[in-house]
């Protein structure tokens, strides 16, 4: 199923890993390039670019970027996206951020950090705009002519899980989160679900384990299912004993939807 480009849209694993980086595994960050429409990132940790960069992947036609929560690994590459798109790309168009409410101050917050001249509209060359959302259902929301609905999870406080409506089915990120009944809701109306996987066996984490996936998976729906978030003991516990629709991700990995 894994193949280096298609016809329609695709799916770029930028980072697969734990905030741990286990294995050599990037932070997680992936690239999803619609059939038609501007490319998204969702989530970007801190080897994001790196990744990008080593995988040659541009990001000069990026048009939004989501978060599914605040937390570092998820968040922490802003800077250095933020960095490479205004003086490498020298881009010029607005970009659009979604993600929880507080993104904007921790995400201002980070820049000030590392690139604080950065937060200047008179030296950065284009605007960033931030739509923050609820933790709360949603449905139907709309960024430019991508319509994605939104899941609050159970992780951290400001958890979020989005259901993309691309041309070529309807494609969820979980980001984190434990086993809940949010959770699968979101999966079973997706037809591919990018779901985290932390851990082989359940621990007092809010994270999920391949054990937990065996065991319920049918409450998931029927849609495909591509693990992230895991360490390379996951993925071969995973091909050790495969299960019908359910593919590890690895970093650099491109999946057709």
């Amino acid at each position: 199923m894994e193949q280096d480009a298609a016809p329609g849209s695709l799916l770029r694993f930028a980072g697969t890993g734990t905030a741990f980086h286990h294995d050599g595994r990037g932070s997680q960050s992936l690239l999803v390039e619609p059939r038609s429409g501007s490319p998204f990132i969702v989530d970007v940790g801190p080897t994001a670019v790196c990744s990008m960069e080593r995988f040659e992947w541009s990001l000069s036609r990026l048009g939004t970027l989501f978060l599914t929560h605040l937390h570092g690994d998820h968040t922490a590459g802003w800077p250095f996206l933020l960095l490479n798109l205004d003086k490498q790309h020298r881009r010029r168009e607005p970009l659009d951020l979604f993600g929880p409410v507080g993104m904007r101050r921790q995400l201002e917050g980070l820049v000030e950090l590392c690139y604080g001249d950065l937060l200047s509209a008179s030296l950065l060359g284009f605007e960033v705009r931030y739509h923050e959302l609820e933790v709360a259902a949603a449905r139907q929301l709309a960024a430019g002519d991508l319509l994605f609905d939104v899941v609050p999870l159970e992780h951290h406080p400001t958890s979020i899980g989005y259901r993309f409506h691309l041309e070529d089915g309807r494609v969820a990120v979980t980001g984190d989160t434990r086993w809940c009944p949010a959770l699968e809701e979101l999966a079973r109306e997706s037809d591919l679900v990018v779901l985290e996987c932390t851990s082989i066996e359940p621990t007092d984490q809010a994270h999920l384990s391949l054990v937990e996936i065996r065991e319920k998976v049918k409450r998931l729906g029927r849609g495909r299912l591509i693990l992230i978030h895991l360490t390379d003991a996951v993925a071969s516990a995973l091909a050790a004993d495969p299960l019908a629709g359910v593919v590890a991700s690895h970093d650099g990995m491109v999946f057709p939807v």
